[in-house]
This record gives C-alpha cells, structure tokens and sequence, in this order.
C-alpha cells in the first residue's frame, strides 16, 4: 500500500484544519465498477478489533484485515485537473468479473 507525497500533504493539511490530527483515514470496500472491486477512503476515529493499522507516509491508514491481499499494491494519490482536484485511488488488483461486460 501507498499514499503518494502529494495525498499525504492534501491529507495531513485537511486533519490539522479539522483538528483532527488522531483521526485514522480507513480505506474500505465501496462496491463493484467496471473494473471489479472499489475501494475509497473515510476518515475513521478509531481501529475495531479486525482492523490493521499502517502509517504510510506519516499518515495512519486502517482497513479490515480482510482486505490485506487485495490491498496490497494499492495507491492513494491526490491529483488536479482542470476539471477539478481531489483523491483517487489505484488498484491494479482490482480485475473485472467473469460477468464483466466491461464500461461503455
């Protein structure tokens, strides 16, 4: 897993203005898209008992344990555009189904 440079700024800057600097940022499972699993992050309080924390650069990222594998070349970045700016997430895990038609 990684939080890219620019995402762990955008990130640390957003938790410092909220004063929530002990808050975790917990990535999770948000359902299927056209490439298969998607997962988003949330800003978390605190860890549950099946949760594994990792501080990936300076940032406490939590998750279900369940998700370790699937998890594992994941990547937060935060990009702009001139469409606008924001956080994406990369995971090259993420496959379409065998029921996958694919986006059109």
């Amino acid at each position: 897993m990684k939080v890219t440079d620019k995402a762990a700024e955008q990130l640390k800057a957003f938790l410092e203005k909220e004063q929530k600097t002990d808050s975790l940022i917990r990535i999770y499972f948000a359902g299927y898209g056209c490439s298969g699993p998607q997962y988003a992050p949330a800003l978390e309080m605190e860890k549950k008992d099946e949760d594994v924390v990792s501080n990936l650069n300076g940032i406490n990222v939590v998750y279900e344990k369940s998700l370790e594998e699937d998890l594992k070349d994941f990547e937060l970045d935060y990009i702009k555009t001139p469409y606008g700016e924001g956080f994406i997430v990369r995971n090259p895990n993420a496959t379409c189904g065998p029921d996958c038609g694919g986006c059109h």
